[in-house]
């Protein structure tokens, strides 16, 4: 399996490439579903399984001020779609001359020339092209004479709504981690890199890894969190607090996490943090050994629960 950066680095592969095409984030039960009859087809017809992603939000691009925040990075999304079989994860960035590019020309220059698509495999509302002019409508009619079959995988219902990105985001903002697992089939997991904080914890007998994210990167909504962490081959259950710290005096967010019966140096290492539940809200104590108390009762809570 290979994850490969930019269009010009594809190599042509014998049979050509079964294709799903989308920003895939959070890669959740409804692109699994597309992802399901990407290798279901490529086991039929002996094509590559092929996943053609883009390294930022289109939005992100054309709209900055209304683009999303991102479930997982770009690191974990391209893992947790080969995880699922698909051998080439293609990652495009999606730029300027990308954009401009009209419907015809996507089909054309991208996947017909690029990937040597002979069957594309996409959701209800995929959208495409300059001014997402193209749809599964017009893919309809234009594939087949392009001898490329197309596949067009319904949305997955779940809780009385689709699986989708924007409920997913919708539902961490709220702390409702829970909800969010629903849809992504898996818990929400929080990639960051664990910098250095005000050392508060430690003073305090709870020593906490302060994870560091992206500026784009979705966080849960403030309060205290059940959470694991896999460092190295041995998975820890502990404590998230999302917030500015009350108790001492504020301040600006934080995201820390205390794990249970570990207390090494990780300062610069990289950590999913794995959300399960919400425990409470983020609260201001009358003085540090109440506070103290509190989070030896979470943790309690957390590690019993695991």
């Amino acid at each position: 399996m290979s994850a490969l950066r930019g269009l010009e680095n594809i190599e042509a592969v014998e049979g050509g490439r079964v294709v799903a095409v989308g920003v895939f984030d959070g890669v959740h039960w409804g692109h699994r579903a597309i992802f399901e009859v990407v290798l279901r087809v490529a086991g039929e017809r002996s094509l590559r399984p092929t996943a053609l992603t883009f390294d930022k939000h289109p939005a992100e691009l054309l709209v900055p001020d209304r683009a999303p925040k991102y479930i997982n990075t770009l690191d974990q999304r391209v893992e947790l779609i080969r995880a699922l079989g698909i051998e080439d994860a293609i990652v495009v960035e999606f730029d300027r001359e990308l954009a401009s590019l009209t419907k015809d020309e996507f089909v054309r220059q991208v996947l017909i020339d690029a990937l040597d698509t002979r069957h594309l495999v996409v959701g209800a509302n995929f959208r495409f092209g300059k001014g997402r002019q193209g749809d599964v409508r017009y893919l309809s009619r234009t594939l087949p004479a392009l001898r490329t079959e197309l596949t067009i995988v319904p949305a997955v219902i779940i809780a009385g709504g689709p699986a989708s990105s924007t409920r997913i985001r919708l539902l961490v903002g709220k702390g409702d981690v829970v909800g969010a697992e629903k849809l992504l089939g898996r818990p929400f997991a929080l990639r960051g890199t664990v910098g250095m904080g005000r050392q508060v914890g430690r003073t305090i007998g709870f020593p906490t890894a302060n994870i560091e994210t992206g500026p784009r990167q979705l966080v849960p909504a403030r309060g205290v969190y059940a959470v694991e962490c896999a460092i190295g081959k041995i998975a820890y259950a502990g404590v998230c607090n999302i917030g500015c710290r009350p108790t001492f005096d504020g301040g600006a967010w934080t995201i820390e996490v205390h794990l249970a019966g570990f207390e090494d140096d990780i300062y610069g290492e990289t950590l999913d943090v794995v959300f399960r539940r919400r425990l409470r809200d983020e609260m201001t104590f009358e003085s540090p050994e109440r506070l103290v108390e509190q989070i030896g009762k979470d943790l309690e809570k957390a590690v019993g629960e695991r």
